[in-house]
C-alpha cells in the first residue's frame, strides 16, 4: 500500500507518510464533524534546511501554516517567484514548481481535505486550480480569516491552534450534496497504487460508467480522472526512485505503470523540468532569485 498526501509541500515529504507518526509526521484524525470534509491534520516535522526543492500535489487540496507567523514561502512556478506567504492553498496538478526558501523549512500544520468537499467549503469554483495551483490561503479564506490568523499565531500550543482551526472550519460548514462514491475511489486508488481508468470502472462498474466518471471527477474534484491517475503514478514512481539505491529506471517504471523508461522520463520532464538523472544530480542549494 503505498499511502500519499499532500499539495503543496517538498515532493520528500511523501516518503514519511509510509509510517505516519513516525519522526516526521504526526497525524491528528478530525473530529466526527468534519471527517466529511478533512481527511486529516498533518504535523509535519521534516525540519529541510533551506534547499530549493521540488513541490507537488497528489490530488487532494491543501492548508498549510508555518509554524511562525513572520516566515512566509516562495514558489518558483516555471521559473517566476512568487510569495505565498505563511499560510497557502495548493491543488490542482503542479508542473514544474520549486519551493525558494529563505530560512529552514521546519515544523508546518498540513490540513488535508477531500476536493469533492474542500470547493463547497471555501465557495470555489472547481476549476479554480486549472488557472492557478498555488496561492495564499488569504484569496478565498473568507470573512474572519484575520481574525483566525492571528489568534492561531498568538496560541502556544499545537492543542490550541488545533481548536482554533477545528472551530473555524466548522463555522464554514453548510449542506451540500455530492456523489460519495468518488470519496470511495480516491481511496481505492491511494491502497491499490497503479490502476488505470478501465480497473476504475471495472471496480466500481455496478455504480458508474466512463461518462459519469469523467464528468463528476471534473465537476467536484476539479481534475479529470486520467490527470488524477498520472499525479498518482509518478508520485509512486518518483518515491521509489527516490528511496532505492540502485535506480533502474526501467524496473521502476514499469513496476509503476509506465510503458518505457523513456515514458516515465517524459513525465518526469514534464514535472520537474528536468530529467530524473539531471534532477538528482543537480545543486540543491537554494538558488539566489
Amino acid at each position: 500500500m503505498k499511502l500519499n498526501i499532500f499539495a503543496l509541500m517538498p515532493i520528500n515529504f511523501f516518503k514519511h507518510l509510509a509510517n505516519q507518526n513516525g519522526d516526521h509526521i504526526l497525524r491528528i484524525v478530525p473530529p466526527e464533524h468534519l471527517k466529511e470534509v478533512v481527511e486529516g491534520f498533518y504535523m509535519f516535522k521534516a525540519g529541510y534546511t533551506a534547499e530549493r526543492e521540488l513541490f507537488f500535489n497528489d490530488g487532494y487540496p491543501v492548508i498549510a501554516f508555518m509554524q511562525n507567523q513572520n516566515e512566509s514561502v516562495r514558489v518558483s512556478i516555471d521559473g517566476r517567484t512568487e510569495c505565498v506567504g505563511n499560510t497557502w492553498v495548493c491543488g490542482g496538478v503542479l508542473r514544474n514548481i520549486y519551493c525558494e526558501p529563505e530560512f529552514d523549512f521546519g515544523d508546518c500544520l498540513v490540513i488535508r481535505f477531500y476536493a469533492v468537499t474542500f470547493f463547497k467549503l471555501f465557495g470555489l469554483n472547481e476549476n479554480c486550480f486549472q488557472r492557478k495551483q498555488v496561492f495564499d490561503f488569504s484569496e478565498i479564506a473568507g470573512l474572519g480569516f484575520e481574525k483566525f490568523k492571528e489568534t492561531y499565531y498568538h496560541s502556544a500550543t499545537l492543542e490550541e491552534r488545533m481548536k482554533i482551526t477545528e472551530n473555524f472550519l466548522s463555522d464554514k460548514m453548510s449542506i451540500y450534496s455530492y456523489p460519495k462514491v468518488l470519496i470511495d475511489i480516491q481511496n481505492y486508488i491511494n491502497k491499490q497504487g497503479n490502476l488505470t481508468v478501465k480497473d476504475l470502472l471495472d471496480s466500481h462498474s455496478v455504480r458508474l460508467n466512463y461518462k459519469w466518471l469523467e464528468r463528476n471527477f471534473k465537476k467536484h474534484l476539479g481534475i479529470s480522472p486520467q490527470s488524477y491517475l498520472l499525479i498518482r503514478r509518478f508520485l509512486n514512481a518518483y518515491i521509489d526512485l527516490d528511496s532505492l539505491t540502485s535506480k533502474d529506471l526501467l524496473q521502476i517504471a514499469v513496476d509503476n505503470g509506465y510503458y518505457d523508461a523513456n515514458h516515465f522520463i517524459k513525465d518526469f520532464r514534464r514535472f520537474s523540468g528536468f530529467p530524473p538523472k539531471t534532477y538528482f544530480n543537480r545543486p540543491i542549494k537554494a538558488l539566489a532569485v
